[in-house]
């Protein structure tokens, strides 16, 4: 038994202390109220006077609706109309242009489309009031503080039973004025920091003046929240919780908000920043100020003349400087941020009672803790802000023609319409468009690939320019490098300014970063409904403590009888529920780390644990980067016939048309020795042996070993779109010759007809079908032409009416670890489909290889004919000409139930997705469709989007190339790059391998499990410890100061750490982890384990009280304040020891493996902590008597011995009670088996039931709604 304090003496019984506050009506209690009317009236007046102006002169937002991008507006202060000019653009010349486009934006869940924009402009008094409430909040503050010196002045600190329990009272006077005082003070402070968290960056506004846009000098910015929901099957009660949001909250509420102070450009012009974009205001309007899409080639060469000091500077001060405006937050407001965050305020509010409540140490110990976790998240925080600030931030200098002169600039003084000399070994800081010369270029940080690229002269034409489509060649990319500028040392590059800052390619995509769409997990939704769950039970056990309390007899206070039943509440509601849905991601980010594979967004870790289906691009994916050159097949012009496939690297003889379409038609260059450029091109070239020969002012030209030289004067670059690229090429003689390849479904279309054997598309297609890479060449003789006359010459006038030489054949052989990773992944239960750019018989080809399609399947593939319609046919070796092609209504009419069987499957090129798609069709073959081929970048964000539209978990793989957008629009995308942290994606795999897809979705589902497993030991620590706080209530007892730190301090946070150590399992299942809160697996597994738990505890508090030396506790004899004196009894140790058991044990059968974890005894941490814990607990229990069990209170002692130090047993025998035995060693070993006996019980439930055959019995009789589809 413990030393228990002696003292202080009172205040108001110590003679020589003197109280300093006797009566509400002291001084100091007056200024405080004084201060307090003072806050209510100024406000107050302020209020008024600011409803009296809006009545006056309303105001309105400006209303930006985002869905087209034109503006709407709302009448303004005069009650006239404010034109929103939306997307502003300024062409080439710098001049302004009121030209509007309409763009397509991911619209969020309820269907908002609007951005509003309210000013505000500073008041004197509205300020004034501000200070007043910002003193408001530190006055609550310092009266704690003065609470808590009055509570504990001179307190004693000796032992673990007597750490500094209570003071003097010098300041109140007595235990019940300060309890007084501190109720209303915790009340008030409560909702006082309650409601500023809650409206947290609107309350400086509201003491702020609302005016018209051109007059504010504040800005409030309100826009609907863009969510990704991954909840489509969810409760019912879920449902009823979105309709009574969507009834009850303001929709101002259902958005993100933010208060932008508006800044002064040097000219006059106001403008503000808000995600990155410009927006200018003036009398008239509201500008949202981008360069966007739309100019023609011709037109930058209008603009080639530079621009002029003046025009440069209305660019600057439209468009504003060439950075990505992010900035990182001081660490001052990182702090006060994190720290004044509802989660936290919540935290330290629940803490400050049990400051009050002599539990010192104890909150203090919990206190530094949450401050410990704080500093941790404040700090991950800083550091990524830091890091991103690292990428974002990059000054060059740069050369530029101004006013006709070449200048020294830094790179952020560039705008719109410069033109600049670009140089070798320059990191680039905007988007240029190439007017002059060549460049050769890295682009691995922002595509992830990681060859270097050829960029070519833009064509002076008319012809609209996109920087991602048909400009794409001759763009050079802001955060690319240029590795050679000119294709030797002298030349000169010049290069347009065509966007600055945020507009560029690389502001784009970190805008992905800097402001991410939103996932909703069921989780996330479920959540709220979890805590109003909580928050119900806390509620009855608040009741039930008071009736308890009143039971017993004790002699508390009302305020101390609050505390204890506030104390209740504090453990029900834990303040660590949101972080543990958290827990699991962290650990996977460093695990995922040490595999090389890094994550920009931790949150996407849990959602690759729901995935359900994978994309994967093919080649350079699933295949190697490189393709093998396997040689051509020509054309016999007598027949036209096939020849056998040939190859010059063999020495094979080739018609000298096919070896120079080989020799020249690419857009191959050389960065030093080496070869640079389309890898399919690289290798052809290089097949023939020839020299590529590059001067600086005369066009590249090829010669053969034997001297022959062909000019290559004109190129088309390929184009996506058109699937071809082409060349014009000189010979010797001067005549003209066009060279043209591409897919060879797109050479058949441009070639003439009696040119192509009759087996053409048979022969192309069993290529493809036996894994080649198949093009087509086509050759047409222009004759003699100057060159301006071919300069005239559109591409359509050189693609067309082509003799059909000869098909050119590669092979993308598959990577070693593909097809181990696609049957994997089909284990797992994840459908892995291929959206790829090649053809759909290549496309089948790997898809066979990797096991992706089953050796048995049939694959139907779907094609537009000559009449535009959608028509499918078998893929095979056969004759096409003998196949019969059926329409879309008979594949679902007379195919269903093979499709659904799995014996047949789909195959759909680009064309014939975008017919599907237009009518609906799509939607019903969706997840029968195995390969979609031929398709664009923007096809595959189609394709991820759809499959996000029907309630699917998506997942891509690609190498970061022309999958960007699909990466950036699955829910979670992963390149294959050597780069550390790739922008295009949520994840990086520096391996290079599908492999990381498995590495993925092992940890994913790792994470999420660990995650649930967490909250599950938080729900059951709140639960057990309110049933604990009520048997102490109804004993009116309570635990001892070392008791509880072994549940708080030893046993959640240890354990709690230690559970998130476990490993992902090395295979996946069949199964995915839950994500619902309330599924039936997580409240079997709380509910049963909680249950069972009672039922032990009942049954070791009726055995204690059938053993002969039991005397019930005297609470009658008790005060509740004096907490201390409360655990001297049999029922402490009987409650202690049988709930700590418990709730360890809770957290060794939550971190059991499942399918989706290694076992828990393969968790060294856990093993040894809870091994630890039960032995070290159990000799505590079953020693006898000592100096150390007594820090527990362990009932081995006699506490009611013959004149007992204890106040309680002292006057229990004062009046009459007899002495009592200490607990038994016979009863402390019964039940301590009766514990073991829990355990056990609890291991079988949770192994058996909850995650065992009987869960799995569950499951099968009652399947979750969800789409189903083959693997």
């Amino acid at each position: 038994m413990g030393h228990y304090p002696t003292g202080p003496t009172s205040c108001i019984l110590d003679p020589t202390c003197h109280v300093r506050i006797t009566s509400m009506w002291d001084g100091g209690p007056v200024c405080i109220f004084v201060f307090w009317v003072t806050v209510v009236l100024s406000c107050s007046t302020f209020f008024l006077w600011k409803q009296h102006c809006l009545k006056k002169h309303p105001v309105k937002p400006v209303v930006l609706q985002v869905g087209n991008l034109k503006g709407a507006s709302h009448a303004n202060q005069s009650s006239q109309s404010v034109p929103l000019q939306c997307n502003q653009r300024h062409d080439p010349r710098g001049e302004h242009s009121g030209v509007t486009k309409n763009e397509e934006i991911r619209l969020s869940l309820e269907g908002e489309s609007e951005i509003q924009f309210t000013g505000y402009t500073r008041s004197y008094f509205g300020e004034f009031c501000y200070l007043l409430c910002c003193l408001v909040s530190l006055h609550w503050i310092a009266l704690y503080i003065l609470i808590l010196v009055d509570t504990y002045n001179n307190c004693e600190v000796e032992s673990i039973d007597n750490l500094c329990f209570f003071g003097n009272h010098f300041i109140f006077g007595t235990y019940e004025l300060n309890g007084k005082v501190f109720f209303v003070v915790w009340w008030l402070s409560a909702f006082w920091f309650s409601a500023w968290v809650l409206n947290k960056g609107r309350v400086h506004n509201w003491f702020r003046m609302p005016c018209d846009l051109p007059h504010a000098t504040f800005v409030y910015v309100w826009a609907p929240d863009q969510h990704g929901v991954l909840s489509v099957n969810v409760s019912f009660i879920v449902h009823v919780l979105r309709k009574i949001r969507s009834a009850t909250m303001a929709s101002k509420s259902r958005g993100h908000f933010e208060t932008i102070e508006i800044s002064i450009t040097s000219s006059g012009r106001h403008y503000f920043l808000y995600q990155g974009q410009r927006y200018l205001l003036n009398s008239h309007s509201l500008q949202c100020v981008s360069l966007r899409d739309g100019y023609k080639f011709h037109e930058f060469y209008q603009g080639a003349r530079g621009l002029s000091t003046k025009q440069a500077d209305s660019n600057f001060d439209k468009i504003g400087p060439n950075e990505i405006p992010f900035k990182p937050e001081t660490l001052m407001y990182t702090i006060l941020d994190e720290l004044f965050s509802l989660f936290h305020v919540y935290q330290l509010i629940m803490y400050m009672l049990q400051f009050w409540n002599s539990y010192l140490f104890v909150a203090s110990l919990m206190t530094s803790i949450v401050l410990l976790s704080a500093s941790i998240t404040i700090y991950t925080r800083h550091h990524s802000q830091l890091a991103i600030a690292k990428i974002t931030t990059y000054v060059t200098d740069a050369t530029v023609l101004r006013d006709g002169v070449w200048v020294r600039l830094d790179s952020c003084n560039l705008v719109p319409g410069d033109i600049v000399k670009v140089q070798s070994d320059w990191l680039l800081p905007c988007d240029l468009l190439l007017i002059q010369g060549s460049c050769i270029c890295n682009e691995s940080a922002l595509t992830g690939e990681a060859m270097p690229v050829q960029k070519y002269m833009a064509p002076n034409k008319p012809e609209l320019y996109d920087p991602e489509g048909n400009g794409a060649r001759h763009t050079l990319f802001s955060g690319t490098t240029v590795l050679q500028a000119g294709t030797q040392s002298g030349c000169e590059v010049l290069a347009f300014v065509t966007a600055t800052g945020m507009s560029t390619s690389k502001g784009k995509l970190l805008s992905s970063i800097l402001y991410p769409e939103k996932m909703l997990f069921k989780y996330d939704e479920e959540l709220p409904i979890v805590v109003l769950l909580l928050l119900a039970y806390a509620f009855v056990c608040f009741i039930i403590s008071i009736v308890f309390q009143n039971h017993t007899g004790a002699q508390s206070y009302w305020v101390t009888k609050w505390i204890y039943c506030m104390a209740i509440v504090n453990q029900i509601l834990s303040p660590l529920l949101p972080v543990a849905l958290e827990v699991g991601e962290l650990q996977a980010v460093e695990r995922l780390k040490a595999q090389r594979i890094f994550c920009l967004n931790p949150k996407r870790i849990a959602i690759a644990g729901k995935i359900r289906l994978f994309c994967f691009d093919k080649t350079g994916t699933l295949t190697k980067e490189g393709l093998d050159f396997i040689g051509i097949q020509s054309v016999l012009r007598t027949g036209p016939t096939f020849e056998p496939v040939k190859s010059p690297e063999k020495g094979d003889k080739i018609d000298f048309r096919t070896l120079n379409g080989l020799a020249t038609c690419h857009a191959v260059t050389k960065f030093g020795d080496q070869f640079v450029g389309n890898q399919v091109e690289v290798k052809m070239f290089s097949s023939v042996g020839w020299e590529l020969v590059e001067a600086t002012s005369e066009p590249p030209c090829v010669r053969s070993p034997n001297g022959d030289e062909l000019k290559i004067v004109k190129r088309n670059e390929f184009n996506h779109a058109r699937m071809t690229m082409s060349v014009v090429v000189e010979d010797c003689h001067g005549e003209l010759h066009v060279y043209c390849k591409g897919s060879f479904e797109k050479i058949q279309e441009l070639s003439l007809e009696g040119t192509l054997p009759r087996d053409y598309v048979q022969t192309a297609h069993s290529h493809a079908l036996d894994g080649c890479y198949v093009l087509g060449l086509g050759y047409r003789r222009l004759g003699p032409a100057s060159s301006i006359e071919v300069e005239a010459l559109t591409r359509d006038d050189l693609e067309m009416k082509l003799d059909f030489v000869a098909l050119v054949l590669f092979r993308n052989e598959l990577k070693h670890d593909s097809r181990a990773a696609i049957q994997a992944l089909k284990e797992g239960e994840v459908r892995p489909v291929m959206v790829t750019g090649d053809n759909a018989q290549c496309g089948h080809y790997i898809a066979k290889k990797c096991a992706m399609l089953e050796p048995h399947v049939q694959v139907l593939l779907g094609d537009v004919d000559k009449q535009g319609s959608v028509s499918w046919v078998p893929m095979s070796m056969e004759d096409e000409s003998q196949i019969h092609a059926m329409s879309t209504d008979e594949l679902l009419r007379y195919h269903r139930k093979d499709l659904e069987g799995g014996v047949q499957e789909l195959a759909v090129t680009g064309k014939a997705f975008a017919i599907l798609r237009r009518s609906e069709v799509m939607d019903k073959l969706l997840y029968f469709t195995r390969i979609y081929a031929r398709f664009t970048p923007a096809d595959k964000v189609l394709v991820a989007n759809l499959h996000r539209d029907h309630g699917l978990v998506v997942g891509m793989c690609g190498d970061g190339g022309n999958d960007c957008g699909a990466l950036r629009a699955a829910h979670v995308g992963i390149a294959l790059s050597d780069t550390e942290a790739s922008v295009v994606s949520p994840f990086t795999s520096q391996d290079k391998s599908v492999t990381s897809v498995m590495d993925l979705l092992r940890e994913g589902r790792a994470a999420l499990h660990t995650s649930f497993a967490c909250y599950k030991f938080l729900i059951m620590y709140g639960l057990m410890f309110s049933i604990l706080k009520l048997c102490c209530y109804w004993y009116g007892i309570i635990l001892s100061q070392m008791d509880y730190i072994f549940i708080d301090g030893v046993a959640v946070l240890i354990l709690g750490y230690a559970m998130t150590l476990c490993y992902p399992e090395d295979k996946l299942g069949k199964v995915r982890p839950t994500s619902s809160l309330l599924g039936p697996l997580n409240v079997a597994s709380v509910v049963g384990v909680w249950g069972i738990n009672l039922v032990f505890l009942v049954g070791a508090l009726c055995f204690m009280h059938t053993q002969t030396g039991y005397v019930k506790w005297p609470a009658r004899y008790s005060h509740g304040a004096s907490w201390w004196t409360l655990d001297d009894n049999w029922e402490s140790t009987v409650i202690f020891f049988v709930m700590y058991f418990q709730f360890i044990t809770s957290a060794f059968v939550y971190t059991f493996g499942s399918v989706f974890r290694k076992s828990v005894f393969l968790n060294w941490v856990l093993m040894v902590s809870y091994g630890g814990l039960l032995m070290f607990m159990s000799v505590i229990l079953l020693l006898p008597a000592n100096a150390f069990t007594s820090l527990w209170h362990v009932a081995s002692e006699q506490f009611n011995r013959p004149n007992p130090s204890s106040p309680v047993w002292l006057e229990y025998q004062e009046h009459g009670g007899k002495p009592s035995p200490a607990m038994s060693l016979s009863f402390r070993l019964s039940m301590w088996w009766l514990i073991l006996g829990n355990l056990a019980v609890i291991i079988f439930w949770q192994k058996v039931v909850a995650e065992g055959p009987v869960a799995k019995a569950f499951a099968l009789r009652f399947p979750s709604s969800r789409p189903k589809f083959r693997l």
